[in-house]
Parts: structure tokens; sequence; C-alpha cells
């Protein structure tokens, strides 16, 4: 496993963290222990020979995850294909010092230990695409690990859920900012250096980038110029030809594109759970890009199976369902090396995560206006995200009041869960990806990288500076996706997108248009067949169906009785109640997938063991969501968590 985790304090021990992040034995791992430091990290072989390296008479480094190059002054130099990760990294400290891990490109979280200064440095990059977790379960203790689920194990860690930040994780199966639904657990921000002085255990922070949206007053065709230039770069820097490269490959235009940029030399594959419409389409693209195509078909028993496998790797960032490729591990591992996916082109240069009008057409449907509709102040910004918590929680909370504690004004800037934006422009535009951790997707991410390296090149910190400069207009009418396609490899852009069947090279207020008329086609005329009631003609399983297709739930629940009655903030009538809403036909698949998800995680099983730490004694429900509501943003409820680093930051 690509993980890291370490203990600073007296009588530092890492090893019970890390005895949970030993998954393959394909790793490279080394462990280090002195009196107060202890670190244990796990590498991809491809990406190092060793997570650590000597960066000077007293110092160590060590690096988990993927180093692309660094930017020095005005000047962007790639890292040299026969050098590994973790060198490429210790040379750049050694130039610059802790300051080299605000100049990196990558996906990575990187530790130094500077035994003659007595600090410990832990480096997260731009976006905080891995995340880290801290711990203080004593004042002279510091814990941190790439698996939240790790820190129960360690000594002295009582284990507890926060209940406002569980039930934003039930309600949005996400965590936000730097909270956790584990009580005395927080995640490091993004961009940010975090220091711990071993002397004193002080903890300061400094952040050394955020996203400030700065559009550029150019026309479109110089943001598809510069996306396609920049995009054909990244992947020329980052291909091999010692290296065998996969593609997951979907009916869309986003891996499209990614696959015409390696000009077809790769694996296709592409998941599905029957060779419908969309598997037809891949078929097809892969074979007009000369690429070797495989259809990975996804078995009668593939979610079931997916949930008692998938639970361990999950940090609260999603369904069990989301890790969709540790089910297929060996066909991607004989077949490549490197596994790349078109993942976050939407989030950063199509509408998603823009706020725009829908116009219901009664029976017709629902139209979707490609226009902004702003959202200017962060009452407005909590008006729009809260929801209705789910029916088997305590009720004597309401989302809007967790948000209305959370989410807020520190002087001019604005607060989300201790990530503080520039605006509420940025918050808005930019709280979707920043930190990335936080993304519902992040458990695919992190299950995928546990089986090879594993890549997004839209998350190229030069593709994300472009995104920043893009005009909103350009994503809401435009599609730069489709014209790079067309420009690349217009043999490509030809063919149908596997939803929408409308060819990509349409100008894009036909393929709008077309795109519409296909779905009131299909939603009021058409009838697609499929063998089992929950198969799709798209990528994906009919989740709502599939759990009304058999006794996949009640089983779950079955299995999990014991929890359903030691864990009190769950109410069992509701869950049931919320089960056979669901077979009349509502819709209540968030509810019980991410239930499902969380029954499963073993450190669900920890805070069942230790039920006295999650109460604290609570006579009332309500009484320990109050508190911690009551207090507010500032302080969440821990003796340590985090409001030192964040005054440092801001």
């Amino acid at each position: 496993m690509s993980e890291i985790c370490g203990e600073i304090g007296s009588r530092a021990d890492a090893g019970p963290v890390a005895e949970s992040l030993v998954w393959s034995d394909t790793q490279t791992s080394a462990t280090y222990d002195d009196d107060s430091v202890s670190v244990h990290a796990s590498v991809h072989p491809l990406l190092a020979e060793t997570p650590v390296r000597e960066v000077g008479d007293d110092a160590r480094l060590w690096l988990v995850g993927d180093v692309y190059g660094i930017r020095e002054e005005d000047r962007y130099s790639p890292r040299p294909a026969e050098m590994d990760c973790v060198e490429y990294c210790a040379r750049c400290y050694r130039k610059h010092g802790v300051e080299c891990f605000s100049k990196l490109n990558g996906s990575f979280v990187g530790v130094v230990y500077d035994e003659s200064e007595e600090t410990v440095h832990v480096a997260t990059d731009r976006l905080g695409t891995k995340a880290v977790f801290r711990a203080r379960p004593e004042s002279d203790r510091f814990l941190f690990s790439t698996d939240i689920q790790s820190l129960a194990r360690a000594p002295g860690f009582e284990a507890a859920f926060d209940r406002p930040y569980l039930y934003e994780y039930l309600a949005y199966k996400r965590s936000f900012g730097v909270t956790t639904p584990l009580r005395g657990v927080e995640k490091l921000p993004p961009a940010t250096v975090t220091t711990i002085d071993l002397d004193s255990m002080s903890v300061e922070q400094s952040r050394y980038w955020e996203p400030i949206f700065d559009p550029l007053d150019r026309p479109f065709s110089y943001f598809v110029d510069r996306f396609t230039r920049t995009l054909q770069t990244v992947l020329d820097e980052w291909v091999r030809d010692d290296v065998n490269y996969a593609v997951l490959l979907s009916g869309g235009s986003d891996s499209r594109l990614v696959l015409a940029a390696l000009n077809g030399d790769a694996t296709a594959f592409h998941l599905n759970d029957w060779l419908n419409r969309e598997a037809r389409t891949t078929t097809r693209v892969a074979a007009r890009a000369d690429a070797r195509f495989e259809l990975l078909k996804r078995g009668r028993d593939h979610q079931q199976a997916a949930l008692a496998r998938n639970a361990p790797l999950s940090n609260f960032d999603g369904w069990f369902s989301q890790a969709r490729t540790t089910g297929f591990a060996d066909a991607l591992t004989d077949e490549a090396d490197v596994l790349l996916s078109g993942m976050y082109a939407d989030t950063l240069f199509k509408d998603h995560g823009i706020p725009s009008p829908d116009v219901s057409l009664g029976s017709l449907g629902t139209l979707h206006l490609s226009v902004e509709d702003p959202i200017e102040t962060v009452e407005e910004f909590v008006h729009r995200t809260a929801v209705e918590l789910p029916a088997y929680v305590d009720d004597s909370v309401s989302m809007r009041e967790i948000l209305d504690a959370n989410v807020g004004y520190d002087g001019d800037r604005i607060d989300h869960h201790g990530i503080t934006y520039n605006s509420i422009r940025e918050l808005v535009l930019c709280g979707e990806y920043y930190p990335l951790s936080n993304d519902t997707e992040q458990i695919l991410t992190r299950s995928s990288s546990q089986l090879m390296p594993y890549r997004s090149p839209f998350l190229d910190n030069r593709l994300v500076d472009l995104h920043l400069q893009m005009p909103l207009k350009y994503r809401l009418r435009r599609n730069v996706v489709h014209r790079a396609l067309e420009r690349l490899a217009p043999e490509l852009a030809e063919l149908p997108h596997g939803e929408s069947r409308v060819p990509l090279d349409y100008p894009h207020y036909g393929y709008s248009f077309a795109e519409k008329a296909v779905a009131f086609w299909k939603r009021h005329f058409e009838s697609d067949w499929s063998p089992e009631s929950h198969f799709t003609q798209g990528p994906w399983t009919d989740i709502e169906e599939f759990l009304r297709s058999g006794d996949f739930v009640e089983e779950t629940l079955a299995d999990n009785e014991r929890l359903l009655d030691q864990l009190p903030f769950l109410d069992r009538e509701g869950v049931e109640t919320c089960y056979r809403d669901h077979l009349d036909g509502a819709n209540n698949t968030n509810e019980l997938y991410t239930l499902m998800t969380l029954l499963e995680l073993p450190v669900t099983e920890h805070v069942a063991t230790d039920r006295g730490a999650t109460d604290r004694g609570a006579t009332d429900r309500g009484a320990a969501d109050r508190e911690v509501i009551d207090r507010g943003a500032t302080d969440r409820g821990a003796t340590d968590r985090g409001a030192t680093e964040r005054r440092s930051e801001r």
C-alpha cells in the first residue's frame, strides 16, 4: 500500500498504526524508529526504490505518491525519467529546503525529520490529493496517517464518532474541510507544511498556495490551444518506452481524450455489467484508436463482494462500490504498470460545480440553463447546500444548524470547516476540489493507487492553473475537451458519446440540443432492454433498482445487527423504515449505501467496542450533537483540533 504513518513524541511507536497499512506484497516499505520519531512508509517500486532518503547529516525525507516535476521561478522542469520520485524530491530538498514542497508538481505526501533542528515537517501537495489525518491522543504525542482507520489502532486513542461530522458523511457521503467523523482527528490542509517542534510539541502550519479565480479576457480558441498543448505535454512527459499504460475508458469524452493524447499506445479497460451501448461505444473507440481493449464485467455478486473488500480502504470518502478497480486487480496489473483516467476533467473544465438554474417543464422534464446562478453570501451557500438528515439518525439537530456552525466569515475570508477561501467566489467554484481529499470519488483514487501508480493528467498543476484562468462562460456554453479531442484525434471525435449518442465533434450548441432531444426521447418513448432490472445502457449499475431486486440490504443489516444496536446515534426502526420506503418507491439509495459503508468500516467496530467514548455519558441522544454545534467552528470539541495551526495559516 502506498501509504505513510508516524508517531512523534516521547516513546514514539508507529508500529500499531502501520499494521493496517500493509495491503500488497508488491510494495517497498521502510520503517524508522528512534526515541521521539517513528515513521513507516511504502511505495510502488516503479516510483521509487525506497520511500526514504537521507537529505543531510541529521535529516531524512520520506515521500509517498508521485512527483512529476518542479517549477523554479518561471521555469518548469519535468522529473527525469531515469530518476525515481523520492530521490528527485530529496535533491529538490537539498537545494531549496522545506520550501521545495511548494514548488513540486504531483500527488504526494512528504515528511522530513531534521534531527539537529528537532523538527518534523509534513507536507501536502497543492490540492491535498492524498489525505493525511492527524490526532493528539495526549499532549506529548502527534499521530499522522494517510489511513484514518489505522489511527484507531494507536495505544491510548479512544475511538469515538463526532456526531455532527458523521451526520454530514451520512448525508453527503463525504467530509468537509479538515473535519472528519472521528472525534479528535482532523485532516492536514492542502498546500500546507505542518511543522512539529519536538521540544515543545507545538504545531505550526504554513500554507503555500490556494486557488484564486482570475479569468483572462481571451477568446475561446486561446484556451483550446493552451489546454490541448498542455495536456499533450503532460502525457509526453509521463510516458516511458519501458512502461505499459492502461486507461479506464468510458463512452464519454474525458478518458477518450487521454487515450488520444497517448496515441492509442495503451490498454483500454472498460468496467460494466454487460455488453451494453456504453460498452459497445468504448469498443469502437479503442478500435479506432488502435488500442488494446478489455471489457471487465462485474459479476452477479460484485456489490456484495465489494462491500467486504473495499470498506477497509475508506477514508469516509464515498461508497464502498466506488472503489471500482479492486475487483479486477489481477487483470489490471497483469496488463499494465500505470493506470490513467479522465477523472476531474468535468470538475475543472466543464460546468460541474457551477451553480446553474433548472427550469421545470412539467411532464416534459427539466431544462438545465447554461448560465451561472451566482451564490453571493455565506448564508445563501448554506441554504443551497443544506439537505435533510437521514431519517435513521438523531433528529434533534438539522443539517442547516451543523453547516451554520462550520461555515462562516473569518475577517474578509470564508472559513468552511477549517479551510479558508479568499472569497465566497473561490468557495463555490473551488470547494469541490480544494481539498481534493474530500471528494466522494477519492475512494476510487486511493484504491486504484494501491494496485499500481494511478494518475489523472487533469490534476497537473499547469492544467489547474489554466482552469482558474478560464472564464465561466466557456465552461457553461462551450466544451474545451471536445474541441481538444477534435484536434488530437478527429476520428475519435466523430464517434458518439456512449450515453447521449451524439458525436463529440458537433458544435456545442448543436451537441447540447441533440443531447436534450435524445434524453427526452429515451425518457418518453424508448424502452431499453437489459438482462437484469438494475443493468443500464450506461457505465454504472442502477443502484436504486439493485437495492430493490434482492436481499443485499436485508442481509447486510442482519449481519450488522449488533452494531445497529450498539451505536446510539442510529435508530434501528428508522433504518428499517428507510429500507421499506425504498422498496415502496422512494429513492433512499444514498442513505442506505452510505450507512452500509459505515457499518462495514473497521473503525466502526472500534467505536462500538468503546461505546462509552461515543456517548461521553450523554443522557440525551442529541446532547453530544448540540454541544459541538454550540461550540461553533473555532473549537470543534477536542483539546487540540488544529486551532493553533489555522491561526498560523491565516
